[in-house]
């Protein structure tokens, strides 16, 4: 095919196919260098589309440049072979682009399980680059200056091998099992001082990150650390915990999708001096050494390009070494010298304060059903999902939010705490198993509205109280003396809808579309005026919201009839009129403060029930507020992974605060007579179980002996009938 074009344009080609790969990987890698690590801080879907188009392509290109240099290298003479020496000569080069920069190794969770690929890579490029400098081995110093390059990016390579099988599910759970049970179990703490760790969120976010990988791992820790971690943790206000938690993320985000495990290290730092040390020797020797002239002005262009990235590639690693979270806790750890804090100050004004979005998303259904429709061709594309996009926005984290969310989690951590509640399990199973009943059943209001909480899904809660709260919203909304609670409840029902529609994988189980098409439908149906009434076309939420109200009031059922149309209708139009209507029942300020307490249930309901590998996820998009929320309630113990495991985690707790200036809030007496109600209380569920068990097994029993006899005397029937037919 490529025969048929003209004599200019293969010739075009044929010069610039090797250059232009070869440059193309260069421009991947800066875009990877520039972007890799701003990924956790940015939610946006440019820097989304950005780093996965550079992370996919940049392998590729790179793999395709060694290729055609092997291809195109042979038996040549004069300027021909002085040309393809110095191509040649950008092998090592691309194998240094195949290591990858240090701010991103993995772009999702699951290319870390891709490591044994990227062995293979390893051994078969570096064959080729091998092969490629061989055909061509230049004379002269060039030769010299290729050998420590290719140990530059035979290294590089190598890491990022080594980083994607450090960070693949199974050595995370054995690095961890071995890690916290070894280094971590309190030994840390106890070396630092309770009291130093308290108001150093590094410090505490550093501890903290080996309680969060392990859990993250599913493995299971001790009563003790719940204890521990709740003791520090209840000691931040808001904006504190919320600080500790955006670090220790940022950590974990690092550990995950870069090559940290490694360049934190011993072993880290000795590799980044000795390839920062060899590609400079090499830069200088090849700026005064090589004879410009004796090469392609292009070609040299070229590989001067290269040698100017990959010293910047080692000076950026090198800033992003000392200008890290880990250089600081280092320096924390090291002692209160004049030099460290001087450091630790310098490098504190130098650096970012953002280690996530701090921004949240918002979806609004009532919205996003008077937007343009994209055409229904675009469903079997897939490209429906992403104009759903288009009616996201995103709003700014802010201290009244964070307030409300910590101090929701503190009255339950509260409520664990106390009698040592926090030993029985099956009690923190019920706490944080609350998704809106809680303050309903608090209130007196379950029994009329838990047609709405618990007897649905989930997803179909989300999606009444969103609906129910934007109807309550546009109602309300020019009354005087508005609450906090207002725009707070407003907030958390958009976000809670932006994770149904959006990031359905981050709830629980059980989550779909249906309910979602269903109610959008009803919702466009009603806004342009197709509903039995007739009513005029809607072009605003507030005229959306009238139409809903004049609909329904107009189609009036009793509570029983609503309750059988309820259970068999998908959508949830009509559930959140009816929601609406009783709530409105209700006092303004007692109105507006149940709903906000039953969206900070689902939330908290959600952050518990959301998987850790969604969670990890996360951490590439910028971050979610369901993260920090699902972290601080791990921290404040409102988890089901802690286990009881014996009275000594009593005695190790104190020993380890004994002496810092700390005391255990709980008497040794009150914590045996805790384990005492605990243990009786799990005998008498195991034996109320066995009788539970023995009764349905007497009831299968006693269901099948029916059917025997049954079936005996159906039989009997059918003889005696053909007994009377025969003549």
């Amino acid at each position: 095919m490529l025969k048929q074009l003209p004599e200019e344009v293969l010739n075009l080609w044929n010069n610039w196919e090797i250059r232009g790969m070869v440059l193309l990987s260069l421009l991947l890698q800066t875009i990877l260098i520039a972007f890799g690590s701003r990924r956790k801080t940015i939610a946006r879907n440019w820097i989304r589309i950005l780093v996965w188009s550079a992370y996919l392509s940049a392998d590729m290109v790179a793999t395709v440049a060694l290729g055609n240099l092997a291809r195109s290298q042979g038996d040549l003479s004069g300027e021909e072979k002085a040309n393809n020496s110095i191509q040649a000569f950008w092998a090592p080069f691309l194998l240094l682009h195949l290591g990858g920069p240090d701010t991103i190794t993995a772009y999702s969770i699951e290319d870390n399980e891709l490591w044994l690929r990227h062995l293979l890579g390893l051994v078969v490029q570096v064959g080729v680059a091998f092969y490629v400098f061989s055909k061509s081995w230049p004379s002269g110093i060039l030769a010299f200056i290729a050998i420590p390059l290719f140990i530059v990016g035979i290294v590089k390579y190598a890491e990022r091998t080594w980083v994607l099988w450090s960070s693949c599910s199974k050595s995370l759970k054995n690095s961890n099992l071995f890690d916290f049970w070894r280094s971590y179990h309190l030994k840390r703490i106890k070396e630092i001082g309770l009291r130093a760790l308290q108001g150093n969120y590094l410090r505490q976010a550093y501890i903290f990150s080996y309680i969060s990988r392990s859990m993250m791992q599913d493995l299971v820790p001790s009563l003790v650390d719940l204890m521990l971690s709740q003791l520090l943790m209840s000691k931040y206000s808001a904006g504190g915990a919320f600080k500790v938690v955006e670090i220790e993320l940022g950590l974990i985000c690092d550990m995950l999708y870069t090559k940290a495990p490694l360049i934190y290290s011993r072993a880290g730092i000795i590799l980044r001096s000795i390839s920062f040390l060899l590609t400079f020797t090499a830069f200088i020797t090849f700026e005064v050494k090589i004879e410009k002239h004796a090469y392609s002005t292009i070609d040299f262009t070229i590989t001067y390009l290269l040698f100017v990235a990959a010293v910047f590639l080692e000076f950026y690693a090198f800033l992003c070494l000392v200008l890290s979270d880990w250089t600081l806790i280092w320096l924390t750890a090291e002692g209160g010298n004049a030099l460290t804090s001087a450091l630790y100050s310098l490098i504190r004004k130098l650096t970012r304060s953002e280690r996530w979005s701090r921004s949240i998303s918002q979806y609004n259904l009532i919205s996003s059903s008077i937007e343009s429709k994209p055409p229904k061709c675009l469903e079997f594309l897939g490209i429906d999902e992403m104009m759903r996009q288009m009616n996201v926005n995103r709003k700014d984290m802010n201290g009244g939010l964070q307030g409300f969310i910590f101090g929701h989690l503190q009255k339950n951590s509260l409520k664990i705490k106390e009698n040592f509640n926090f030993i029985d399990k099956n009690f923190r199973r019920k706490i944080i198993g609350q998704r809106g009943d809680g303050v309903l059943e608090r209130e007196g209001l379950l029994q009329d509205l838990k047609w709405s909480t618990t007897e649905v899904e989930f997803s179909r809660s989300i999606l009444v109280w969103h609906l129910a709260t934007e109807i309550c919203y546009c109602v309300d909304k020019d009354a005087n003396n508005v609450p906090s609670e207002y725009e707070t409840s407003r907030c958390l029902s958009e976000y809670m809808m932006y994770l149904s529609v959006m990031r359905p994988d981050t709830l629980s189980q059980g989550f779909g579309d249906e309910g979602y098409l269903h109610s959008l439908r009803d919702l466009d149906s009603i806004s342009k005026g197709e509903a039995p009434t007739k009513s005029p076309a809607a072009t605003s939420r507030e005229e959306v919201v009238d139409a809903i109200l004049f609909y329904y009031e107009s189609y009036v059922i009793d509570d029983i009839r609503f309750q059988f149309r309820w259970k068999e209708t998908k959508s949830a139009v009509a559930g959140g009129d009816r929601l609406a209507k009783q709530l409105r029942l209700l006092g303004f300020k007692k109105r507006w403060e149940i709903i906000e307490e039953v969206w900070m249930e689902m939330l908290a309901y959600a952050a518990a029930h959301c998987p850790w590998k969604e969670h990890a996820q996360q951490l590439r998009r910028g971050g979610e507020l369901l993260t920090h929320v699902c972290f601080l309630m791990l921290h404040l113990g409102l988890s089901e992974q802690y286990e009881y495991n014996s009275f000594k985690d009593y005695n190790s707790l104190n020993d380890y605060t004994r002496g810092h200036d700390l005391v255990l809030p709980w008497e040794e007496e009150e914590y045996r007579e805790a384990i005492d109600r605990y243990l009786r209380g799990n005998a008498d569920m195991s034996l109320s179980s066995s009788n539970e068990e023995v009764k349905e097994l007497k009831r299968m029993v006693a269901y099948k002996d029916e059917e025997l006899e049954r079936k005996e005397r159906e039989l009997e029937q059918l003889r005696s009938f053909l007994v009377a037919s025969t003549p």
